[in-house]
């Protein structure tokens, strides 16, 4: 079973070769989200890119995540490197939430590196989509 996304069929990720959840587009979101390796980060605006789409339904899709941590939505963040949201919530004013303590962990655990403050991840977004 695969995807389809523009020409190329993309292999399913484990947990969706299985499970019907998802609407098309979240599917080929989740699908992208899936190449994102460990240690690495991607942006919102590069997968809305990829897929022809816009960020926010990019976020809106990693939102709906139900196969979380297998399919990473904590290795999406913001353009600029800030974290966005997570588990379909957005930092408070001050910037900081307590599921964006558990995606910064996530990430740091596997060795994602941010800025003096925390607030940042620092390097290259993956942009090494199928």
């Amino acid at each position: 079973m695969s995807l389809t996304l523009t020409k190329l069929p993309l292999p399913l990720p484990p947990p969706l070769q299985t499970s019907p959840r998802g609407t098309p587009f979240e599917r080929a979101v989740w699908c992208l989200t899936y190449q994102i390796p460990a240690g690495s980060f991607s942006t919102y605006a590069l997968l809305a890119a990829h897929l022809r789409s816009s960020p926010r339904a990019v976020g809106n899709a990693l939102r709906r995540n139900p196969f979380a941590p297998e399919i990473p939505c904590h290795r999406v963040v913001a353009t600029g490197g800030s974290l966005g949201g997570f588990k379909g919530k957005i930092a408070r004013r001050d910037g900081e939430g307590i599921t964006l303590v558990e995606k910064r962990a996530l990430l740091r655990k596997e060795g994602v590196k941010f800025d003096a403050a925390g607030a940042k991840v620092l390097g290259t977004p993956f942009r090494g989509f199928l």
